[in-house]
């Protein structure tokens, strides 16, 4: 299903999939959920949550229905181009200093920091995206083992439940130990 409006038998009208999904489960996971996509910067985290809530549409349909119901800013956008912008004072600093411009002992004390503040820069986008990739594939990979679950037993009606509360119970707590 795409995001344009979507009428059901009751009369209702969706303006995206996620929307018409959500009022289908109960209300207060709908509730938490929304709660999540909120304060979650990560798509993809969003998008294996709901598929443990049983979400079956589309990722891209996710994706939109996030960037319109939520602002969310981009971290590592925001931090390369904080790092190009050093790299660039600091390549006009070198410049000044060598045409005279600056005097070599107010320039080289100035380019320490600069070089400094970027260095520092590249290790938190270094680090922020090792986090990004590591929480990305256990989620992944914890997704995949519990959809998989889902699918063997979904035709014992005596496991169904159990299965799913041991699913939401793991969810949670990789979730609580990735944070």
């Amino acid at each position: 299903m795409t995001a344009s409006t979507t009428n059901t038998k009751t009369g209702k009208v969706y303006m995206t999939y996620v929307d018409q999904w959500l009022d289908t489960i109960p209300a207060s996971e709908s509730e938490e959920f929304k709660e999540f996509a909120e304060v979650t910067p990560s798509i993809i985290e969003i998008w294996v949550y709901a598929g443990i809530l049983k979400y079956p549409g589309t990722f891209n349909d996710m994706a939109r229905w996030v960037k319109m119901k939520f602002k969310k800013l981009n971290r590592r956008e925001i931090l390369n181009s904080e790092i190009a912008a050093l790299h660039s004072d600091i390549q006009d600093l070198r410049m000044a200093i060598t045409s005279g411009e600056i005097k070599g002992s107010d320039g080289a004390a100035r380019l320490a920091s600069l070089e400094k503040e970027l260095r520092s820069h590249i290790e938190t986008s270094d680090r922020m995206n090792r986090t990004t990739d590591k929480r990305g594939l256990i989620l992944a990979g914890a997704d995949r083992v519990m959809r998989e679950m889902t699918s063997i037993f979904k035709d014992d009606p005596h496991l169904a439940e159990p299965i799913d509360n041991a699913i939401n119970a793991v969810f949670a707590k990789i979730y609580s130990e990735l944070g």
